[in-house]
């Protein structure tokens, strides 16, 4: 060793050892190494094999998965004096003939020192949490960040797998069990998993967990696993709310023109082969232009109440969808124009009641125009019924009637 080098060693604040790959020979040992065995009156061991309390041991391979970035670290029962310690072992790879090998004593991991080092790989979020997972013993230690993110004590953690397990969705605990077995089977570096969780007050929240190979044996074993949950709650409610942007309009709640389109095509196919009627109704929600002097907040109001109240009316197979400000189209699936009538007519004549909740929002039955049209006769395209319904509905506000049919 040059001197540089033996000044660092010696130095080095963890037990560490130089050995030779090929033989396992230990060659030299630090001064936090060599007091380890003299505390207890023990002579060091000599090689490798005698280090791990393993006869079967062989540096050489060990050093093969390090080079092929299968393993970091390996996790060893030292044998000091009479004592069996566990301890990690990691490894800088000096030449082609020899190691470093430093050791840290894992027995009892101290998470309050942890979470502030680089053991959290990037923990830098306020809503994660680290833990640690020891496979063999199936012991689970959290931070008193876990115990933050699910609303309760330390103690009452869980602490081992099935106990972790029983607080997941059902619907998402299988995937994340796969998903951890793989990273295990396989020997992966890292695995990342989204599913919800169950806190202390039995709601559900959305975590990530992100994971990482900690230690591993001599043949590359997965030992345990270290990796932290962060609440992305907000960010799902984010995502939600803008896939129901993308399919529903904000207004309303009904469907929106692009969605509306797809149910409508997918509609039109159905009686197109079976041969059943359908019928498309366009709905002028201002006919009378009643709804254009309004202030905004108010004119909305009246959409949304009205929209509202025709959507309560009609079929569970309707579709309803709002294309235009003031304009609805429905979509009458395996219905003739003289059923298409009857329906349309119990929605422009409401009950007492009805009328009493559509005057409280400034809107009226009687300020809505529908336009009808059937297929195939009047379109044998969407589109086509779409503009038969909607020069309907300009014929019946020029008419001054509630109802026009195409034709």
């Amino acid at each position: 060793m040059t001197i540089p080098f033996n000044i660092a060693f010696q130095h080095m604040p963890t037990p560490a050892f130089v050995a030779r790959i090929e033989s396992g020979e230990i060659v030299a040992a630090n001064e936090h190494l060599e007091n380890l065995y003299l505390n207890v009156g023990a002579a060091r061991q000599a090689t490798w094999a005698e280090l791990v309390n393993d006869d079967k041991a062989c540096l050489r391979d060990t050093i093969s998965l390090v080079k092929e970035g299968r393993i970091e670290k390996v996790t060893a029962q030292l044998q000091v004096g009479d004592r069996i310690i566990a301890g990690e072992i990691s490894f800088s790879i000096l030449d082609d003939a020899y190691t470093l090998g430093y050791i840290s004593h894992t027995e009892h991991l101290d998470f309050s020192a942890a979470e502030n080092t680089l053991l959290k790989f990037a923990l830098t979020e306020s809503s994660a949490g680290l833990w640690m997972w020891e496979i063999e013993s199936d012991t689970i230690s959290c931070s008193q960040s876990i115990a933050s993110l699910l609303g309760c004590t330390l103690e009452a953690t869980p602490h081992n797998a099935n106990a972790w397990h029983d607080l997941i969705h059902r619907d998402d605990a299988e995937k994340l069990i796969r998903t951890v077995q793989e990273h295990i089977d396989h020997q992966q570096k890292y695995y990342e998993a989204e599913y919800r969780i169950r806190r202390a007050n039995d709601e559900y929240i959305w975590v990530r967990e992100r994971g990482r190979t900690y230690s591993q044996s001599k043949d590359g074993k997965v030992l345990k696993l270290i990796g932290f949950v962060e609440d992305i709650s907000h960010q799902k409610a984010l995502e939600e709310h803008l896939r129901s942007q993308a399919t529903f309009d904000e207004l309303t709640g009904l469907l929106n023109r692009g969605a509306a389109l797809t149910h409508f095509t997918k509609q039109l196919g159905l009686a197109r082969r079976q041969y059943t009627p359908l019928t498309m109704a366009k709905i002028d929600l201002d006919a009378r232009g009643l709804l254009a002097d309004m202030p905004l907040e108010n004119r909305n109001t009246a959409i949304h109440t009205t929209a509202r109240y025709i959507y309560k009316k009609i079929r569970e197979a309707d579709i309803l969808a709002r294309v235009a400000h003031d304009k609805l189209l429905l979509l009458l699936p395996n219905t003739s124009l003289k059923d298409a009538q009857k329906l349309i007519n119990e929605f422009l004549m409401p009950r007492e009641e009805e009328k009493k909740v559509l005057e409280f929002s400034d809107s009226s039955h009687l300020n809505l125009c529908v336009g009808l049209a059937t297929f195939p006769e009047d379109g044998e395209t969407i589109e086509e019924l779409a503009n038969s319904a909607n020069s309907a509905v300009e014929r019946g506000r020029t008419e001054g009637i509630s109802v026009s049919i195409a034709k």
